[in-house]
């Protein structure tokens, strides 16, 4: 069984942000997974979403890389709640709302790769999918989960688009906050539109 809630979208990508790209992997995906809903973004002086977002956060003198501001202060810049953020969101939780057609942002500790990074980086991607190869019907953890990672392919040293990285989920477990949690991880939960 397969699913993905950005199937036939097109996946953001930080890189092409005018506001600090590089550090905004955040602000990235939750419009990201907000665009997956079939959200409207209010206007701003960027033209893309993410950028605006930002400045939004920032111009309240608000942190984007703290995950309750940066909850908090999208659902101000939407006009309404449509984010809840939650350090101890239960496995399975996060897995109904992928099977609800909801995607769910993350944050992990990502290895270091050769090329780009040989520590450890702090990142944040969307969660879009899950696969069971084995079973007709959901029942427990996915052999794997599926991404779009707005800096890149996650599992090819970020290169290339981050649309659809599929992660065998052994390593969602290791790289997901709480790390090695196999119960509870850090989680961007959304309502539908």
């Amino acid at each position: 069984m397969k699913i993905n809630v950005s199937a036939g979208k097109v996946s953001y990508s930080q890189r092409n942000n005018i506001v600090k790209p590089f550090e905004s992997c955040n602000v990235t995906s939750m419009v990201m997974a907000l665009d997956y809903l079939g959200y409207q973004f209010p206007k701003g002086e960027y033209e893309q979403p993410e950028d605006n977002l930002r400045k939004f956060i920032e111009n309240y003198g608000k942190n984007p890389e703290i995950h309750a501001e940066l909850s908090e202060y999208t659902n101000k810049w939407m006009g309404r709640e449509v984010t809840k953020f939650g350090t101890a969101r239960k496995i399975n939780d996060i897995f109904s709302e992928i099977l609800a057609g909801r995607p769910v942002v993350i944050s992990g500790t990502f290895p270091g790769f050769p090329t780009i990074r040989q520590k450890p980086l702090g990142h944040i991607v969307c969660l879009v999918g899950a696969e069971w190869e084995s079973k007709a019907d959901w029942i427990g953890p996915p052999d794997f989960v599926v991404w779009d990672d707005p800096y890149g392919n996650t599992l090819a040293d970020w290169q290339g688009t981050g649309n659809d990285v599929k992660v065998e989920y052994k390593k969602f477990l290791e790289w997901i906050k709480p790390v090695n949690d196999p119960a509870v991880k850090w989680a961007h939960c959304f309502f539908n539109k």
